[in-house]
């Protein structure tokens, strides 16, 4: 399956469902022995989502590589690329907090809402809007170009 493929983001999705229920079932099974192990896996899913990103944009390198146009597989990578890193950084931010904070008080509730507001999860999420914007845009150019010729 290459990165540019639509169902990669449903491959992601059932990935992120896939940890949870596996996390959920070591802990009800007592293999994890303490909160700090519990909470430490949590913090893979965030990356998930920014090696999603990058190898959508390894393939938009190969693709430029050959000179093809900028066209719709290159637009796609970079909506993907930039789809990725707002998804993980909006994780960090948001996701992460919320399920260390569940993990470590053993799934019974979730209180408040905990954020971790770093500048360089800001800065991804931000570059990754930037991407899909020019994805955007380069889509808008495109239709443009083909409505002139």
């Amino acid at each position: 399956m290459t990165p540019s493929s639509p169902a990669m983001p449903t491959l992601v999705l059932r990935g992120i469902i896939l940890l949870a229920f596996a996390l959920t079932l070591l802990h009800q099974l007592g293999v994890l022995p303490t909160e700090a192990e519990r909470a430490g896996w949590i913090g893979l899913i965030a990356p998930v989502f920014y090696l999603w990103a990058f190898w959508a944009g390894s393939a938009v390198f190969t693709r430029t590589t050959r000179k093809t146009e900028f066209g719709p597989a290159l637009v796609d990578g970079l909506n993907q690329m930039g789809a990725g890193l707002m998804l993980g950084a909006w994780f960090a931010i948001l996701g992460e907090p919320a399920f260390r904070h569940l993990t470590e008080n053993g799934f019974t509730s979730l209180t408040g809402l905990q954020t971790e507001l770093s500048l360089s999860n800001l800065v991804l999420a931000f570059t990754g809007l930037i991407l899909v914007l020019l994805a955007q845009r380069g889509r808008q150019l495109r239709a443009q170009l083909d409505a002139i010729v």
